[in-house]
């Protein structure tokens, strides 16, 4: 295993019972800012490097399960923007994790605005991460050094929250992956056919719904089910299914400790010609848990988070699985 040293900020682990959290409570220029440190391990066959640090070999030998990477990286959050004298439209910029089990992350530029009868309506443009994520331009490649190529995602995400001033939320996003040298399969003995099955460009489309229930003045529960359609131009990387999840969010005072279980159950689409034309079916398992103390020290107007998060991806076929397990502290600031 390797152990490696901080580097710049990636985005922080991000784990709302809701999509949306409430309007401030007075209008103008608000938000907050936070910064901290992560660590722990990866295992993945496709990932190259988050910001620069290393999140695998770039040399394999076998076609076989991951190897595991000892990682220590910044964790970095930020949420500003401005709300409208109405206190009913707010607009912002921010950053959110969108897979943590593939480091995929966007800078969100967002309007909202809450309506009286109908509920919180979001409309975001989600424009690729700060956080550069870079993964190998031929994963597949054998002894030799492998090159690495930035892997981005840009799209749309519409929310609908407390619809009809119910505890039913909506959520639905679109994003398109770009690599900027995608090189699956090549020089590999693949006809061109073959080749494109291993493509990993594509469309992400993700359906979901959930509804929060309050059990008592300090806890909220939030099930949840969703559609995901990895719409990837590669037969043998697309994947459709569904999934299951459910928060907790305990709110004591001022503090609020925020979980989070999810499995996912996805279907591939073809069969990968590498490996015997054997379908990518795979069984996702995440869990994450945060927890927010205001004013540590006594400082005012300043937080601390330290969290967990576990994700594992139980491809079908080996060369496919990974897994992501990380812990993370930070210390931020209202403004």
């Amino acid at each position: 295993m390797k152990k490696l040293m901080l580097s710049l900020a990636i985005s922080a682990l991000a784990m709302p019972v809701s999509a949306m959290g409430p309007m401030p409570k007075q209008d103008g220029f608000s938000g907050s800012l936070a910064l901290g440190a992560a660590g722990g391990s990866v295992e993945s066959n496709f990932l190259a490097k988050v910001v620069g640090v290393d999140l695998s070999n770039e040399d394999i030998y076998v076609y076989d399960s991951p190897s595991q990477t000892d990682i220590i990286i910044p964790s970095f959050s930020f949420d500003l923007g401005y709300t409208f004298g109405n206190q009913k439209t707010r607009i912002y910029a921010a950053n959110a994790v969108e897979d943590a089990i593939d480091f995929s992350s966007n800078t969100v530029l967002a309007v909202r605005h809450d309506f009286d009868s109908l509920g919180n309506i979001e409309l975001a443009g989600l424009l690729p991460g700060a956080a550069q994520t870079e993964v190998w331009e031929n994963p597949y490649e054998l002894g030799v050094d492998r090159d690495a190529t930035e892997r981005s995602t840009s799209g749309g995400r519409l929310t609908w929250d407390k619809m009809f001033g119910t505890g039913l939320e909506f959520v639905a996003s679109a994003r398109q992956v770009d690599i900027d040298e995608e090189r699956s399969g090549q020089n590999l003995g693949l006809t061109a056919a073959q080749q494109d099955l291993l493509d990993r460009e594509g469309d992400l489309y993700r359906y979901q719904l959930g509804y929060a229930f309050k059990c008592a003045d300090d806890l909220t529960v939030e099930p949840s089910v969703a559609y995901i359609d990895r719409d990837l131009d590669g037969g043998a990387m697309a994947q459709d299914g569904y999934e299951l999840g459910i928060s907790l969010v305990y709110e004591a005072g001022d503090y609020n400790w925020v979980n989070r279980v999810v499995y996912q159950d996805l279907d591939g689409d073809q069969g990968n010609p590498l490996f015997n034309g054997e379908v990518n079916d795979a069984n996702v398992y995440a869990l994450a848990s945060e927890l927010n103390i205001p004013n540590p020290m006594g400082w005012d107007q300043w937080f601390a988070t330290v969290g967990f998060q576990w994700a594992e991806n139980q491809a079908d076929i080996d060369f496919n699985k990974s897994s992501v397990a990380l812990f993370a502290a930070r210390v931020g600031r209202n403004f």
